[in-house]
């Protein structure tokens, strides 16, 4: 008994050793855990993080230095090009007064955004002699400056403080007997490198004087200046130093959610685990039974008997070899998964479902669209975002003052008071205006009129006013004898629903009755201030403007002249019947008489505009007529070197290669539904700070309000090219060419187009290709791809086909034909 009592004894110390042991394992196997942990969190990434943004900032500091430099170098040239102009040299020595001060008016709009701009004349003797003009000059720097431009007949740049601010002044020797000076305001050099650094970086600039060092232009933000880069440039003491903003650290720093979630469960693990171990060493109501027992047998050979017993026990549990153990295969079968949903991107073959219902929908819905059409006398101008018809016959007088009830009456019920009302200028505008006004008021809205402007800057209106309600009557892009109705509510454009509502309300007569006001205002002032004040043209260009008498005209040739560029101006009169060339500037033969202007005037760029401005077309100097996906190409190539990592938005006609070039600069691309409204509701909620259609409309939300603008998106690329010191052909040399058709319409009726679109989406049979469904039906090929979608504004179909060869070209489109022949043989004939 005794030596079975030492037994348990022993038993028990070992399971308490055992358990101790676990504890002691869980808390190491843990502490080794947090260490780890620990390490990564506070030590390696903080490490990974520092180099990394160092690096990002090296690589954008040696840009923006290079740019910084273009940017002085284009400047310079253009004082040395004013300074070396003969009559000038021979005015001074003449000290011809008339002479000279026309010749300083001459050099102040020369460099519009300079404070000051002027001549300084020298005597025979230099600065010492007393006919010298040194008392034009503002302080003893200037006056050194003026002796060192004049001994070294170099360009002289120098920042000082004045006036309890900075100017940087550029001055350079005109011959023996006087200088050029040009000062500006350090906010101007401020607002290039913020244009130069986008939302990626802030600059700034530092000036070494004899030890001192003064910063001339400081950063927003030093938050992360530990990851500062500096960068030497060409003027004697200044200092780039680039400082990354906390958004691209941001965007840099890795998410320590996974980490957490990594080292909770190795703690759980390590926990469960060791807990298994723990309950497994707890001694066991047997073993206490047999260390209690006292009657327990004593000797070897009973121990052995229960050893025997205990063997005999486990022999009888185990399962007979004969019976009882066959395997069932199928118990071990677990029910089959479900089929994953398709993705919006998948093998032609396999996705034709997705697009077939989408097409169901909205054939469904532009079928019932048409017969309540019929059933109510509604005219089919309700398009996906706008109201558009021919003016005479669509939009009579009566259905116009029933829109404007229908508008008012949902502003009302949005809880709105006020609306903007602008027009272009087409002959039937002035009296839809009139009829459209009625309704308005009559609904209890007050109306703010804007008179003619542009469709750009309806929506900059709303903004600077802050009444995010307007409707503007213009028929855009098409020819004169149409006109339509652009509507925003709450600073969003309608489109599809929105519009269908209105319909709805006319179709029901559910109308808010009141009697509006009416005021006007003038936006066309602020407009031009708000563009020339964000917009910075490092080099005088020259510029020929096609306004196409649109609505454009009054604005676009003063703010490209208050911009500093020399201006020739092409149909910039306002006429409603467009005499000159169609609105739409977007088809090639319409630039031709750009392109001439462009030839003739030795013109840098032609930039042309459509009806109601929101569109934009160019003419290079070579005369190249780059597509808009081209020109978002250079844009984008300039928005992502400045904001790494940024979102560019496309709409599904655009090439393939402008994603591709958008992945390689390092942004993320975004294909999108084609239309102006869907366009800015995507950018409005998306992070994209740059996007465009094929059909020329492009859209800013960096320094800019996320709506499409011809004009400043024309300005933006002016910027683009002059900060880069290129021109638009050498830019477009880059990028490489792909064999494209243009946009192609198939006419086609109203009611049809939707159902060819889901017949072709069922029948098309490209096993090789992926297809993409956000909008109509686009196939990518291995070399190539091809696209079919109804048009949202008008009765046909629209196509467009990319192939890296004619051949491959040839192929897709064939391909497409061959299928609209099991549809409609005479699609495929137009095709």
């Amino acid at each position: 008994m005794i030596k079975k009592r030492n037994t348990a004894t022993h038993n028990t110390t070992r399971l308490s050793a055992a358990r101790r042991d676990i504890l002691l394992s869980g808390l190491v196997c843990s502490a080794l855990v947090l260490c780890a942990f620990y390490w990564l969190q506070y030590i390696e990434l903080p490490r990974k993080l520092q180099q990394h943004a160092s690096n990002i900032t090296e690589n954008i500091a040696e840009h923006q230095r290079t740019a910084v430099i273009d940017v002085l170098d284009a400047i310079s040239l253009r004082i040395d090009a004013q300074a070396k102009y003969p009559p000038l040299a021979s005015a001074l020595q003449r000290g011809d007064d008339r002479e000279l001060r026309a010749r300083e008016r001459t050099l102040r709009r020369s460099f519009p955004a300079a404070v000051d701009a002027k001549l300084v004349r020298l005597g025979p003797q230099g600065i010492a002699d007393e006919g010298s003009e040194t008392k034009r000059l503002r302080n003893h720097i200037e006056i050194d400056m003026l002796r060192k431009a004049s001994d070294s007949g170099e360009l002289i740049i120098e920042a000082y403080q004045y006036d309890r601010g900075w100017l940087i002044s550029m001055m350079q020797a005109a011959g023996p007997y006087g200088a050029i000076v040009v000062s500006f305001d350090s906010e101007f050099f401020a607002n290039i490198l913020r244009n130069i650094a986008g939302d990626s970086v802030n600059n700034e600039l530092l000036q070494s004087y004899k030890g001192r060092k003064d910063v001339v232009i400081a950063a927003a933000s030093k938050q992360y200046d530990a990851y500062a880069a500096s960068r030497p440039l060409p003027v004697p003491g200044w200092t780039l130093r680039v400082i990354p903003q906390p958004a691209t650290v941001r965007a840099l720093s890795w998410d320590s959610t996974l980490i957490h979630l990594i080292g909770l469960l190795c703690l759980a693990l390590i926990g469960a685990s060791h807990l298994i171990f723990f309950l497994r060493a707890t001694p066991t109501a047997s073993t206490t039974d047999h260390t209690d027992n006292e009657a327990a047998p004593q000797d070897s050979s009973e121990e052995a008997g229960l050893e025997q017993q205990l063997a005999r026990k486990l022999a009888a549990r185990r399962p007979d070899n004969t019976a009882g153990n066959t395997f069932d295969p199928s118990a071990s079968l677990t029910p089959p998964l479900p089929e994953p949903a398709p993705l919006s991107t998948a093998p032609a073959a396999q996705g034709a479902a997705a697009p077939q219902a989408t097409a169901d929908t909205d054939a469904a819905d532009h079928r019932e669209a048409t017969e309540d059409a019929a059933a109510s006398g509604r005219l089919n101008c309700f398009r996906s975002y706008d109201i558009r018809g021919i003016a005479e016959h669509d939009l009579d007088d009566e259905h116009c003052r029933q829109i404007g009830l229908a508008l008012g009456s949902e502003a009302i019920a949005r809880g709105q008071s006020k609306m903007l009302l602008g027009r272009d200028g087409r002959s039937s505008s002035p009296r839809i205006r009139e009829a459209l006004l009625a309704g308005l008021q009559a609904s209890g809205i007050h109306v703010v009129d804007l008179g003619l402007i542009s469709t750009p800057m309806l929506n900059f209106a709303c903004y600077d006013l802050n009444i995010g309600n307007a409707v503007i009557i213009t028929g855009s892009h098409n020819p004169p004898e149409y006109n339509g109705l652009k509507m925003i509510l709450d600073f969003q454009s309608l489109s599809s629903d929105d519009i269908q509502a209105l319909a709805e309300r006319i179709d029901q007569q559910d109308f808010h009755q009141g009697d509006g006001q009416l005021s006007s205002d003038s936006i066309e002032q602020r407009y031009i201030d708000r563009i020339c004040g964000d917009v910075v043209i490092a080099q005088s260009l020259k510029v020929v403007v096609d306004a196409g008498n649109g609505a454009t005209a009054n604005v676009a040739v003063p703010i490209f002249e208050e911009l500093g560029c020399e201006v020739v101006a092409l149909f910039c009169e306002v006429d409603g019947d467009f005499p000159n060339r169609s609105p739409d500037p977007t088809i090639p033969e319409n630039l031709d008489a750009l392109a001439t202007a462009v030839a003739e005037h030795g013109a840098d760029i032609g930039i042309a505009f459509d009806g109601d401005g929101d569109r934009v077309a160019v003419v290079s100097a070579a005369g190249r007529r780059p597509l808009a996906d081209e020109l978002l190409m250079v844009l984008a190539d300039d928005m992502v070197s400045r904001n790494p990592g940024c979102e560019i938005l496309f709409d599904v006609k655009c090439s393939r290669r402008l994603n591709q070039l958008i992945v390689e600069r390092g942004g993320r691309p975004t294909m999108w539904k084609c239309g102006h409204s869907h366009m800015k509701r995507k950018m409005a909620s998306s992070e994209a700070l740059l996007g465009g259609e094929f059909s020329g409309h492009i859209f800013f939300k960096e320094r800019w309000y996320g709506f499409d603008d011809g004009i400043y998106a024309a300005a933006r690329l002016l910027e683009a090219l002059t900060l880069s010191a290129t021109t638009l052909d050498e830019e477009l040399s880059h990028y490489p060419q792909l064999c494209s058709s243009p946009e192609i319409l198939l006419p086609i009726d109203d009611e049809q187009k939707f159902a060819v679109v889901e017949s072709f989406a069922a029948l098309a049979n490209f096993n090789d290709a992926q297809l993409v469904n956000i909008d109509g039906l686009r196939y990518e090929f291995r070399n190539g791809w091809g696209l079919l979608r109804a048009s949202n504004t008008g009765p046909a179909l629209t196509l467009r086909f990319e192939g890296e060869s004619e051949a491959a070209l040839a192929g897709i489109r064939e391909s497409f034909a061959q299928t609209l022949a099991k549809i409609d043989p005479a699609l495929a004939d137009s095709l």
